[in-house]
């Protein structure tokens, strides 16, 4: 851990090391994400464990580019700038997508998911992203003022006795100058995130509930935290009306104040209300797809 870190903002970095027990039964944005969209699907994955894990070039190249700007992000801000920029991504985001690869591969039984052509595309999709990265550092992540409190940070709070919630930030900020927090979560796209896209309230709740038990677990005033997604694009257009549209970063930051806040709260007391029983169990029994046809797109390859 580096020495120079204190106070809380020492806090917050530790908290991606400690192990924390696991004895309660412990609800993800994941899983709630999962039960909004469908019931049913939700009951196959995580109740009755009969959707296997399937990983596919999407997932990898986003585990990867997660992981290259995160050891990049470290050691710019725990080391020297200097030495951030004398790292190779290329050969970082190479090396990191070949174990992304391998751990998809094993998972998976063994089954390739992906072909060299492909690897190779999204490689060097990510060299142009991680180009202008470093390019535009300073403009998305300043040495100045900012300090970077969090890496995988963990978060384990209490949403019930018995039912806790369990999340990984990306990156956490701290701003001493105005004593503020950024929640960053960092998203890998085609093209980026649409107006529409961005309007997805099952899509946004995840940063709102990172927000609301980062607070709860480090004691900082909600009024004091913002929250962002950082999306990188693997394909920008060659010529576009508008310079930002040849950006390969698009920058979200979606709307978490008090009415949002409690919208997700109230679907989160909502699926445990239906879901989960008195002793902090999932409630084994039959539950519906949200489609009057019994079936909806999430769920019709997994149901009869």
């Amino acid at each position: 851990m580096p020495k120079k870190l204190k106070g809380l903002v020492k806090k917050v970095w530790e908290s991606k090391i400690k192990q924390q027990p696991s004895k309660n039964l412990h609800i993800s944005y994941s899983s709630l994400s999962t039960y909004n969209k469908c019931p049913k699907l939700w009951e196959l994955q995580y109740l009755r464990n009969e959707i296997p894990f399937t990983q596919n070039i999407y997932t990898c190249f986003g585990s990867a580019m997660h992981e290259t700007i995160q050891e990049w992000l470290t050691v710019m801000y725990h080391d020297k700038v200097k030495a951030a920029n004398d790292i190779n991504l290329h050969k970082l985001l190479y090396a990191n997508m070949a174990h992304s690869y391998r751990m998809g591969k094993a998972m998976m039984n063994g089954d390739h998911f992906s072909n060299a052509d492909e690897m190779t595309q999204f490689w060097l999709d990510g060299k142009h992203i991680l180009d202008f990265l470093s390019k535009k550092r300073a403009g998305y992540f300043s040495t100045k003022n900012m300090m970077l409190a969090g890496v995988e940070t963990l978060l384990y709070q209490d949403i019930k006795p018995g039912v806790k919630f369990k999340g990984l930030v990306d990156l956490v900020f701290y701003h001493p100058n105005t004593d503020r927090w950024t929640i960053m979560d960092i998203k890998t796209s085609t093209r980026g995130w649409s107006p529409e896209y961005k309007k997805n309230p099952n899509l946004t709740a995840q940063v709102i509930l990172y927000k609301e038990y980062f607070s709860k677990q480090f004691n900082v005033d909600k009024d004091k935290i913002d929250v962002e997604f950082f999306i990188v694009k693997r394909r920008v257009p060659a010529e576009a009306e508008w310079a930002s549209m040849q950006r390969r970063v698009q920058q979200f930051r979606p709307n978490a104040g008090p009415r949002k806040t409690k919208q997700v709260l109230d679907s989160m007391n909502k699926f445990i209300s239906e879901a989960v029983d008195e002793n902090g169990q999932y409630i084994d029994k039959e539950y519906k797809c949200n489609s009057p046809l019994g079936k909806c797109r999430e769920c019709s390859d997994f149901v009869n």
